[in-house]
C-alpha cells in the first residue's frame, strides 16, 4: 500500500505556497504574470476532489484560468518541481475506454494516461497522499476493468516466440506484466531519473501490489538475478498463461540451451522422458551457467521457480481432489442405510487405489471388518450415523432371504460399542439369536421344531459365535493365501509383458546402435574414443575381454554398495569408452553368459533402464540376495501402508531370481 509518509509526497506549506506565488506573480518582469490564478484553480479542483474524484489536468487548468498552454504548462512544471518543496504535486491517473477501437493485446488501446495536478488544502498537513491515494484506487479499477473485459492472450506459440525474442535480445523483464503496466504510467512531464522513480513510488509499486492482493496479478521473487528489473517477477494470474510461460521457458532451455551445453561436452544425452518431469535437467542445466549467460541463466532461475509452484499447485489440488472424493463417499455411505463392499465403491469409475482405500478407512466416522467363507472373501465398511438403518436391513435380509451375511458383518464389526439407543441393540440381539438357530446340534434343532419353540437360550449363543469366529479365522487365512496368490499371478503376467517390451525395445535400439558403430568404425578404423564390436584380432578380442571385466567389476562393486546399476551407470563409470549404442550392442553380443538384466517393474521414471548383474556375482551371492529380497517382499505386502518403491524392487528382483538362480551351475 501506499506509505504515506512518502517524501515524495510533501508539499510546501499552504499559507506559505499562497504567499510564495502572489510574490511570484507580481515580480516586475512579468515572466509568472498569471501563475497565481493557475494556483487557485488547481486548489478549486483540489477542494472538490472528495465529491468528483476528479483532478485537472493542462487542458482543463488552460480552460478555467484563460491562461495560455505553453505559460499554463511551464508554471505547472515550476510549481510542480522548481520549488523547494514543491508547491502542487504532479500525479498520473490512468483511464479505462472500453469502447476504443484498436489491438485488444495492446493494454494502451483501452488503457489511457492522465497527468494531472493537486494543491493540497490545510487539512492535509502538507502532503499529497490521499489523491495519491484516491488516484491509484481508479488507477487499479481501470487496469481490472481492462483485464476482466478486454485483455486478450497472445496465445501458446506466440508465448514461445515472445520468450525466444526477449531473451535472446537479453529483456526478459519485457515479457513481465510489471513492465507493460509500468509502461502506462510513462509521464511526459517525468524527464529525469528523480522524476521518474518518484511516479514508481507514488503509483506503480501500490498499484501492483494491490493488483496482486486482488488475484489479478501473480507474483515471486528471483533474488538470484544480477538485474533489479528481473528480481521481482509479475505475471498476469490466469494459471494456463503461468503454464503456457512455464513451458515456453523449458522448451527454450531444450531447443536452445541444453545444444549448446551438450555441444561444449559438459552434458550427455538427455530422454525425451526426462524432459516431461525436467527438474533435475534444469537443476543441472542451471549449474553449468555463470552471469555471462545473461537472461538465459535469468530464464532458468524463472523456470525452476515456476516448476516448484506448479508442482505445488498440483500436490495441492490433488489433495484437495482427494478429499472431495473422500467427502463423496463419505455422504454416498452415509445415505446407503447398510453395509456396503469395499471392492464395489469407486472413485471416477475407477476401483480404490490403495493409496485412497486407505485414506478412507482411516476416517473416524467408518467401521471395517473382513469376512470370509468356504468361497469367497469381503471387505466391508460402514458409516457409523446408519448403524441403526444396517440393523433393520439386515433383519430384512433374514427374513425375505434367511441370510445371515449381514448379522455375522455388523456382529463382526462391534456395532453394539456404538448404539446408545436400546431398542436397534434389542433388535440386533434378537434377529442374531434367531440366526443363530441353525448352528444347534441336530436333534436339538429337531426337539425344538417338532415342541415348536425355535429359540437360542442365551447361555448357548457364546459357545456358538466362538465356534462361528474360529472357522471365520480359518477361512480368513484360507481365502487371503488365494488372494495373495491371484495377485502374485497378474504381477507376474504385468511383469512379463513389461519385460517383453523392455526386451524389444533395447533390440531396437541396438540394432540402431549396431549401424552407428558400423559406420563409425568405417570412418575411422582407428578411432579409440568408442568400442569396436566387430571380429577382430586376436589383439582386439583380449582388449574385448578386459573390457567386459571392466564392466563386471563395476556392476559387481555397486551392487556391494546397494547401488542398483544400468547402462548409464556403467557409462558413466567407463569415462567415455563407449557411446551408449555401443554399449548396448556390446553388452548384446560379448556379455549374454556375463552378464544378466531385468527391469524394475512401476518405477519406469526411476529405473529407466533394465537392472544389470554379473553371473559371478549371482553365484557368490544369489542365495543371500534372494533371502534378503524375500523377507523385504513379503514385510512390505504386511505393512499397514507399504512403500510401493521397495516392494517394486523386491519383487521385480524376487522375479528374476525365480528364473535365473536355478539355471546358474554352482
Amino acid at each position: 500500500m501506499l506509505d504515506p509518509n512518502l517524501p515524495e509526497l510533501k508539499v510546501m506549506d499552504y499559507t506559505a505556497c499562497l504567499q510564495k506565488v502572489q510574490a511570484m506573480d507580481s515580480r516586475g518582469d512579468f515572466s509568472y504574470k498569471g501563475i497565481y490564478k493557475v494556483l487557485l484553480v488547481i486548489f478549486e479542483w483540489t477542494d472538490k476532489f472528495l465529491q468528483n474524484r476528479v483532478l485537472p489536468n493542462v487542458e482543463q487548468i488552460e480552460r478555467d484560468s484563460s491562461i495560455d498552454r505553453d505559460r499554463t504548462e511551464n508554471y505547472v512544471i515550476d510549481l510542480s518541481y522548481k520549488q523547494n518543496p514543491a508547491i502542487i504535486k504532479k500525479l498520473n491517473v490512468l483511464e479505462f475506454h472500453p469502447n476504443e477501437p484498436g489491438d485488444p493485446e495492446n493494454p494502451r488501446t483501452f488503457i489511457k494516461h492522465n497527468t494531472v495536478f493537486a494543491r493540497p488544502t490545510t487539512s492535509d498537513a502538507g502532503t499529497a497522499f490521499r489523491y495519491a491515494l484516491g488516484l491509484n484506487e481508479l488507477s487499479t479499477s481501470a487496469i481490472k476493468g481492462w483485464f476482466n473485459e478486454k485483455r486478450k492472450y497472445v496465445g501458446k506459440e506466440k508465448m514461445r516466440k515472445v520468450i525466444k525474442a526477449a531473451v535472446d535480445a537479453n529483456r526478459l523483464f519485457d515479457t513481465y506484466a510489471s513492465t507493460e503496466i509500468g509502461n502506462l504510467f510513462q509521464c511526459p512531464y517525468d524527464k529525469t531519473k528523480v522524476q521518474k522513480d518518484a511516479t514508481i513510488v507514488i503509483h506503480l509499486k501500490p498499484i501492483l501490489k494491490q493488483l496482486v492482493d486482488d488475484k489479478i496479478l501473480f507474483f515471486f521473487r528471483n533474488d538470484s538475478a544480477s538485474r533489479p528489473a528481473n528480481k521481482s517477477v509479475f505475471l498476469y494470474n490466469r494459471p494456463s498463461e503461468i503454464a503456457d510461460r512455464y513451458d515456453a521457458y523449458v522448451d527454450y532451455a531444450k531447443n536452445t540451451i541444453y545444444p549448446a551445453l551438450k555441444n561444449l561436452g559438459v552434458m550427455g544425452e538427455v530422454t525425451e522422458d526426462s524432459w516431461n518431469s525436467p527438474k533435475n535437467i534444469l537443476t543441472e542445466i542451471k549449474g553449468y551457467m555463470n552471469e555471462s549467460y545473461g537472461d538465459q541463466k535469468t530464464l532458468m532461475e524463472e523456470c525452476l521457480v515456476l516448476n516448484e509452484i506448479i508442482e505445488k499447485d498440483k500436490e495441492r489440488e490433488e489433495k484437495q481432489k482427494r478429499k472431495q472424493h473422500i467427502e463423496d463417499l463419505m455422504a454416498f455411505l452415509a445415505e446407503a442405510g447398510r453395509i456396503v463392499e469395499v471392492n464395489l465403491l469407486r472413485v471416477s469409475g475407477e476401483p480404490l487405489t490403495d493409496e485412497f482405500r486407505a485414506m478412507l478407512l482411516s476416517q473416524p466416522e467408518v467401521l471395517y471388518t473382513e469376512y470370509a467363507d468356504k468361497r469367497v472373501y469381503n471387505e466391508f465398511i460402514l458409516h457409523k450415523a446408519c448403524i441403526p438403518q444396517a440393523i433393520e436391513s439386515a433383519k430384512r435380509t433374514f427374513q425375505i432371504k434367511h441370510s445371515d451375511l449381514e448379522i455375522r458383518v455388523l456382529n463382526q464389526m462391534n456395532v453394539m460399542l456404538h448404539l446408545n439407543d436400546e431398542s436397534p441393540k434389542r433388535l440386533l440381539e434378537e434377529i442374531e439369536a434367531q440366526s443363530l438357530f441353525q448352528f444347534l446340534p441336530f436333534f436339538t434343532r429337531l426337539w425344538r421344531m417338532i415342541m415348536g419353540s425355535m429359540t437360542v437360550h442365551k447361555f448357548e449363543i457364546p459357545p456358538i459365535k466362538a465356534r462361528l469366529q474360529q472357522q471365520l479365522t480359518r477361512d480368513l487365512a484360507s481365502q487371503k493365501v488365494k488372494k495373495i496368490s491371484q495377485e502374485k499371478e497378474k504381477l507376474v503376467k504385468a511383469r512379463l509383458k513389461e519385460r517383453e517390451e523392455a526386451e524389444k525395445d533395447a533390440e531396437r535400439k541396438s540394432k540402431q546402435g549396431h549401424t552407428q558403430s558400423t559406420q563409425t568404425n568405417q570412418s575411422s578404423d582407428d578411432d579409440e574414443s568408442s568400442e569396436p564390436v566387430r571380429q577382430g584380432s586376436p589383439e582386439e578380442e583380449k582388449k574385448w575381454k578386459e573390457s567386459i571385466e571392466a564392466i563386471i567389476r563395476i556392476l559387481d562393486e555397486a551392487w556391494e554398495f546397494g547401488v542398483y546399476p544400468d547402462r548409464e551407470y556403467v557409462l558413466s563409470k567407463l569415462n567415455g569408452k563407449f557411446t551408449e549404442e555401443n554399449l548396448i550392442f556390446f553388452l548384446k553380443k560379448f556379455g549374454g553368459k556375463e552378464i544378466y538384466s531385468f527391469p524394475i517393474r512401476n518405477q519406469r521414471e526411476k529405473f529407466p533402464w533394465p537392472i544389470l548383474v554379473s553371473t559371478g556375482y549371482l553365484k557368490r551371492h544369489g542365495k543371500k540376495l534372494f533371502d534378503k529380497v524375500s523377507a523385504e517382499s513379503e514385510r512390505q505386502r504386511n505393512d499397514k501402508f507399504p512403500n510401493q518403491e521397495k516392494f517394486d524392487i523386491a519383487e521385480s528382483q524376487l522375479d528374476f531370481l525365480n528364473r535365473i538362480l536355478p539355471k546358474l551351475k554352482p
